[in-house]
Formats: C-alpha cells, sequence, structure tokens
C-alpha cells in the first residue's frame, strides 16, 4: 500500500490569501507534483484543517483545487473545520453515529483507521474523542484483519511534543485512546495540526506529524505565549507498507528544483 498525507491545508474562499500565502495555489502545485510523479499511490488522505474558518465556500474551492486526483481522496476533520457545511460540499463522506467523520481505508495491503477529533465549537481548538468515537473505534479494531498493517491517523496528537502552545491544545483524550489501543497497537500514527514535521515513538508506537501545507508552526519549545507561523514550503508524505514496514518519505511541494545528474568538475 502507498497513499500521500497532505495536512492543514487553510482553505478560504476563493484566491484569497491567508498570512500572506494562497492556500488555493499552493496546494494546486501540489496536486500538479501528485499528479506527475505520484499518480500511482492508492489514495490521498488530507489529516484535517481543511480550512481555516470552516465556511461553505472554502469547501467548494477546497473540492476545486483536488478535482484533478485521479485517485480517491479521504478527508478529514481538524480543529478548523466545521461538519456541517463540509457536509454540504462532501455529502458523500462517510460518517458514524453522532455525525462524526470517522473511516477506515482498507486496500487490501494494509487499514488506515481515520478519527475525527473535531470539538466543531467555535474558538476551542483542542482535540476531544468522545464516548461514540471510541466505541466505534473500539469495534474496527475487532473487525481488522490480524496479518496486514494497521496504521491510525488523527488529526491532533494525543502526547505533548514540548511546543507549549501546541501542547495545550493536543488531543485531550490521549489516555482514553491509549486505553481503547491496548486491544491492537497501531504499526504507525500520523497527525497533523503541529505543521511541523514531528517522528518518534509513542509508548512504543511510531509516530509522524506531517508540516503543514500551508503555513508552519515556528518551532519554540519555551514560549507559552500566543503561537508565531513562519512561512517554509509546503510538504506532503508518500507513506510505504509492506508486510514487515512503514515507511514515510517527505517530499517538498514548492523548495526543490529540478532534478539533475551530478558531474565532476
Amino acid at each position: 500500500m502507498s497513499f500521500i498525507q497532505i495536512t492543514d491545508l487553510h482553505f478560504v474562499p476563493g484566491d484569497k490569501p491567508l498570512y500572506g500565502t494562497s492556500p488555493k495555489q499552493r496546494l494546486a502545485d501540489g496536486v500538479s507534483l501528485i499528479r506527475r510523479d505520484h499518480g500511482d499511490v492508492d489514495c490521498v488522505l488530507a489529516t484535517g484543517d481543511l480550512t481555516h474558518y470552516g465556511e461553505k465556500a472554502a469547501y467548494e474551492t477546497l473540492k476545486e483545487v483536488l478535482a484533478p486526483l485521479e485517485m480517491p481522496v479521504h478527508l478529514m476533520m481538524g480543529n478548523h473545520d466545521s461538519r456541517a457545511p463540509f457536509r454540504e460540499v462532501f455529502p458523500d463522506a462517510p460518517e458514524i453515529e453522532g455525525g462524526f467523520i470517522q473511516f477506515t481505508v482498507d486496500t487490501g495491503d494494509a487499514n488506515v483507521v481515520c478519527l475525527d477529533s473535531l470539538v466543531d465549537i467555535p474558538g476551542d481548538h483542542a482535540g476531544r474523542l468522545c464516548e461514540t468515537r471510541l466505541a466505534w473505534l473500539d469495534k474496527e479494531l475487532d473487525a481488522l484483519p490480524a496479518d496486514v498493517p494497521f496504521m491510525l491517523a488523527v488529526h491532533h496528537p494525543p502526547f505533548d511534543l514540548g511546543i507549549p502552545h501546541m501542547d495545550a491544545i493536543r488531543l485531550l483524550d490521549g489516555e482514553a485512546l491509549y486505553e481503547v489501543l491496548q486491544k491492537r497497537l497501531p504499526d504507525q500514527m500520523i497527525f497533523g495540526h503541529v505543521h511541523r514535521p514531528i517522528s518518534g515513538h509513542w509508548r512504543g508506537i511510531p509516530f509522524y506529524l506531517q508540516r503543514g501545507f500551508n503555513h508552519q508552526v515556528y518551532l519554540d519549545f519555551t514560549s507559552v505565549d500566543d503561537v508565531r507561523f513562519v512561512d517554509e514550503a509546503p510538504e506532503f508524505s508518500i507513506i510505504k507498507s509492506t508486510p514487515e514496514s512503514v515507511f514515510v518519505f517527505a517530499r517538498s511541494a514548492g523548495g526543490e528544483g529540478e532534478p539533475y545528474v551530478p558531474r565532476d568538475i
């Protein structure tokens, strides 16, 4: 199995800029690169913060930009999203009891279980997983085949990273999630939300946080004040799994030149 992870697109309607950059143009450039070089992936997974303010018009712009992709595109919720306008534009998106956007991507070679950590209250940017969402996960783990890799995707990481202003709005139900996962630990966890590429392991579970697409969070281990952003090249990851391994390949979608063969001078 191979798929592409994009995250934190922060779309606004049309060609409007956000923090001095164009979410529409940045993702359009990324879509062109994916089509050119990675058209063989099984799907594209967007791990939340599809829009910045949750407007219907922003989701419509997102749908327009994603349209050229020929592979399936799976969309998850982040803290800047809103389910009602999202469903108006993407009515076929899967949902569970309570209207949560949760689903499993099954390619036969691997399964990616995608959770909805959105609170959906304006101004509340932390993540939550209520009893309904966790009960769904518990049943889904029972249904997963034991002989193929299993990955878990959530917008919010469930643990502190040492970045104070982002740790304050992490997934607040990390302990409850970990308790459910005792039934079967993921081979890989993938997140968004923090807008920085970070990898490691949480209680023995490997994880990867994908760099945000429109803007990045400045790497600051000390400040507890308002979050600061920094302009860095957008990025996506190609995630490949085999029965023995999971690989994450990060690729710039705007900061790399054309490939060349080195020649001795």
